[in-house]
């Protein structure tokens, strides 16, 4: 099966390029930029196209790799100016948007993909590198979504299916599990920061404990990767982090109460005595 490219920014040369190293017949790239297109092709010794038909009459799955606000207009702009062969298919790559964004294609006898890699794109040749690595979400038409698992079989990634109606649970998760986790390190070091810590010498400080829980979580699951005062019930500890946020940064004590009693409530799965209840008391407290 041949494949074709629309948009030919990180994602997309990354993602072409990945198919072609587990040999896949990926043609080319089509973007608004001809430059683009001929960087994509270049990494896949593949064809930069100059005419979007081309690449249509040339290839019968196209992913669309634009940025996600331009999905649907590139879907609706085919439907309308181009032909596209019936049975084709098309699958755009955002984690946010469902494969309702190219519904237009649909109505002209296509079928209809989004194909979302759960990691991260900062450049091509680190990404390059995850990808065989990465865990894939396929949403979108029952006819023809084995094409797609079979692909991702034979470049031996693991992948899981949704329905539309869950693509934003499914991409609500993704931030809070990545961009939030950000924010809740960024709020761990503002402790130091208070402290009189150098920045730099606290990143360095978390870090091993931020690894060590990652690789934990991998291994044990989250459950049994919680360590620490709640999970040990030690109500005095968690009473002295409390009164020093009192006296030293009241700012930040609403958020911590509120992750500490989530954290609880994750203890409280495995028992429930009256340390854990005494906790969720004063946790409880926002």
């Amino acid at each position: 099966m041949k494949i074709g490219f629309i948009g030919a920014g990180k994602v997309g040369c990354t993602f072409g390029k990945y198919l072609k190293k587990n040999g896949f017949d990926v043609v080319g790239y089509y973007s608004r930029s001809f430059e683009s297109a001929q960087k994509g092709a270049k990494e896949i010794e593949g064809i930069a196209f100059e005419s979007l038909q081309e690449l249509l009459d040339l290839t019968q799955l196209i992913f669309i790799t634009t940025p996600d606000d331009a999905i649907k207009k590139v879907a609706d702009e085919i439907s309308e100016y181009y032909n596209i062969k019936k049975g084709q298919i098309f699958v755009h790559m955002s984690g946010a948007l469902s494969s309702k964004e190219l519904v237009s294609l649909k109505q002209k006898g296509a079928y209809i993909y989004s194909l979302h890699p759960l990691q991260s794109f900062a450049d091509i040749k680190s990404a390059l590198e995850s990808l065989c690595f990465t865990v894939f979400t396929i949403e979108g038409d029952k006819e023809k979504i084995d094409i797609l698992k079979n692909i991702l079989e034979k470049c031996g990634n693991r992948f899981f299916t949704i329905t539309e109606e869950l693509k934003g649970l499914y991409h609500a998760s993704a931030c809070v599990v990545s961009n939030y986790l950000v924010t809740l390190i960024d709020y761990g070091l503002k402790f130091y920061e208070i402290m009189g810590v150098d920045k730099d010498l606290a990143i360095e400080a978390v870090y091993p404990l931020i690894k060590g829980t990652i690789e934990n979580i991998k291994e044990l699951g989250t459950k049994r990767a919680l360590t620490g005062p709640i999970k040990r019930g030690d109500v005095g500890t968690i009473v002295k982090h409390i009164e020093s946020l009192q006296n030293f940064a009241p700012e930040l004590l609403n958020l911590y109460k509120i992750l500490g009693y989530e954290t609880v409530k994750l203890t409280q799965e495995d028992c429930e005595n009256k340390s854990i209840l005494e906790l969720k008391k004063i946790l409880k407290e926002v």
